[in-house]
């Protein structure tokens, strides 16, 4: 009898956990702009999706303070990050009108304050029943199967509900990690680094231990690699406004002694000014719309606002750790805020000019307007099919374009970024170790840095497959949210094909991208909204434009700034579609089609006098 009773008592418990699982086409853990644009794209090609975050607000860091996104030129933008921007846009102009202060600030819809984001983010996922949001709930464990080849397919994921401890077990076909850290596919067993390669493992110029000003590399460094980390720091909102502004009080554990080495910063006269948009203060300020700035840090500046060499234990790190180091850095920015504005080692003009600064009060209204999210800048990487690296940046030989990637599924105009690792010294007492900065041309990311090595059903938009240093180049939150775009296609794709998101044909992933607008390959002056967007994107990825400015016509000038790092296009990346076709540049074109398709290729100029875009077209329509 008792038998009988304890195996009936099982058999309820087993029954009772099977009604308390959850079943859905796609499970994505973290609710960041990747993340969310992924959902966006899946349920908008009729799957289900449960969107998991950690955190109490959805939107990641775009919500979370940094409202000055990085990217160079406006052109690089492409797909659902511009669905959003465009309506961040509409929100300021039906507000403020088209003429505002507040339009201009906002800069085409990119610099949008965070609670407007965060209200745009809301609208976007609320417009999709089939996405259903799980705030506050953390992942705790991953069920996974592996089959004879040593493949992993996750079956299940389960989330700890951080209001009230209980546990909600989600099963789904295709699981997503869009979070900073990578959380969900280290719980699966995904193969990760953390830290720095060597110079010598992908032959990299700024890998491992180095030391580098205007962008050129100097002597002392090792080019070894470590374990250690980009610093963190939070992007303050702050405003210049008496009416919105929350004066920065002194933080319950200020330690004055901490912060008096400051003061001789400014007595050497290295420093003149706390608050500047320039290089060449303190706190950076970053402009958006109403009267506000994202305040960040400044790379290699005497005093920083990043902790160097705090955050290393961070991405392995428990969420007690996590914790401890976040509440770490906010003290640090609050503590150095309330030195640099009241203490009287600080001259008093100086003081006065930072005093005008406060944080939002209409930002963060649940977290004494203090930002939500620390700057996460990188923590683990996934190992992956493809391994992202600095040699994917380079030009192409003889071309004035990056190298081409034929598996291109998001492209990136910025810099190869890193603000340091280490504090300065020993070997310079005033440059920090492990920042760098270089320049390339826009540049495209493959589809193998989204899927880990040995997983069936499992894609990493964020926390990519990639170098340190590679890395530096794509940790920006548009590049992720086309790479998150790519990430809900590519799941679609594999639920409505039957295979493994390793198996997608990347030629129809990229078709699907493309109708959805967005971009494969940065040419300047044919946006989604152009008759020939399809058929340039397609063919400029087939090389076509790689040899449309030979080398020795280039002649690159410095690019126009708009504002502070947004400038203008990126010269000899336009293809001019207007422009009357040269039968030189037909026969040149057709010659990189393959051999079946030439001919009739050749047919077609032979019926009229084409433009540029109208062949290409044609092309695309026969292809």
């Amino acid at each position: 009898m008792i038998k009988l009773r304890t195996v009936i008592v099982l058999w309820l418990t087993v029954v009772s956990w099977a009604k308390a699982q959850t079943k859905t086409d796609i499970i994505i853990y973290g609710a960041t702009p990747s993340g969310i644009f992924a959902a966006i794209n899946a349920a908008r090609q009729g799957h289900s999706v449960a969107l998991v975050e950690e955190y109490k607000h959805i939107g990641g860091l775009m919500t979370g303070g940094l409202s000055f996104t990085d990217f160079i030129s406006i052109e690089v933008l492409s797909g659902t990050f511009n669905e959003y921007r465009f309506r961040a846009l509409a929100y300021y102009e039906n507000k403020y009108g088209k003429n505002s202060q507040q339009v201009k600030d906002c800069y085409f819809g990119v610099n949008a304050e965070p609670h407007v984001t965060e209200l745009i983010f809301n609208q976007m996922l609320a417009e999709l029943p089939a996405i259903k949001v799980y705030t506050q709930h953390r992942i705790l464990k991953v069920t996974v199967t592996k089959n004879r080849q040593g493949q992993s397919s996750i079956q299940s994921a389960t989330f700890t509900n951080l209001i009230d401890n209980k546990l909600v077990v989600i099963s789904a076909n295709v699981f997503i990690d869009a979070t900073y850290e990578g959380d969900l596919a280290t719980a699966a067993g995904a193969e990760y680094r953390i830290g720095r390669e060597s110079r010598n493992e992908f032959c990299e110029r700024f890998a491992g231990h180095i030391f580098t000003k205007g962008g050129q590399i100097l002597t002392g460094g090792t080019g070894e690699g470590d374990k250690k980390v980009q610093a963190y720091n939070f992007r303050i909102i702050m405003t210049d406004s008496v009416e919105n502004s929350r004066r920065v009080v002194m933080p319950k554990n200020y330690q004055r002694e901490i912060y008096l080495p400051i003061a001789s910063v400014f007595k050497s006269g290295k420093v003149k000014q706390i608050f500047t948009q320039s290089a060449e203060g303190i706190l950076r300020v970053q402009p958006i719309a109403n009267r506000k700035a994202d305040i960040n840090d400044i790379k290699n500046a005497p005093v920083r606002m990043s902790s160097l060499g705090k955050n290393y234990e961070y991405p392995d790190g428990s969420p007690e750790v996590r914790a401890k180091i976040i509440q770490e850095h906010r003290d640090h920015i609050l503590g150095m805020i309330y030195f640099l504005q009241n203490d009287e080692s600080i001259p008093a003009d100086i003081r006065k000019e930072a005093q005008i600064w406060g944080l939002a009060k209409d930002e963060f209204t649940d977290n004494e307007n203090f930002p939500t999210r620390l700057y996460i800048r990188e923590a683990r990487r996934m190992m992956g099919k493809v391994i992202f690296t600095e040699k994917d940046v380079y030009q192409a030989p003889n071309s004035i374009r990056s190298v081409l990637k034929p598996n291109s599924i998001a492209i990136c105009d910025y810099a190869l970024n890193c603000h340091g690792v280490s504090a300065p010294g020993p070997v310079y007492a005033e440059m920090t170790e492990g920042d760098f900065n270089f320049v390339p041309q826009p540049f495209q990311i493959p589809y193998g840095v989204m899927l880990p090595k040995k997983f069936d059903n499992l894609l990493v938009p964020v926390a990519i497959s990639s170098s340190h240093v590679g890395f530096c180049g794509i940790r920006l939150e548009p590049t992720w949210s086309a790479l998150g775009q790519a990430a809900g296609l590519a799941a679609h794709l594999s639920i409505k094909n039957g295979v493994s998101a390793s198996k997608v044909k990347v030629p129809e992933l990229q078709s699907l991208l493309l109708k959805n607008k967005a971009k494969i390959i940065y040419v300047s002056d044919v946006d989604a909204d152009s008759p020939y967007f399809e058929a340039v994107q397609y063919f400029g990825n087939k090389g076509f434009f790689h040899d449309l400015y030979p080398l020795d016509v280039v002649n690159i000038k410095p690019r126009t700034i708009h504002k502070l790092q947004y400038m203008d296009a990126m010269e000899y990346h336009n293809i001019e579609p207007e422009k009357p076709l040269e039968m030189s540049l037909a026969t040149h074109w057709i010659q990189k089609l393959p051999v079946a398709q030439q001919a009739q290729a050749r047919q077609l100029t032979q019926l009229k006098s084409w433009k540029r875009g109208e062949f290409l077209n044609a092309l695309y329509q026969k292809k």
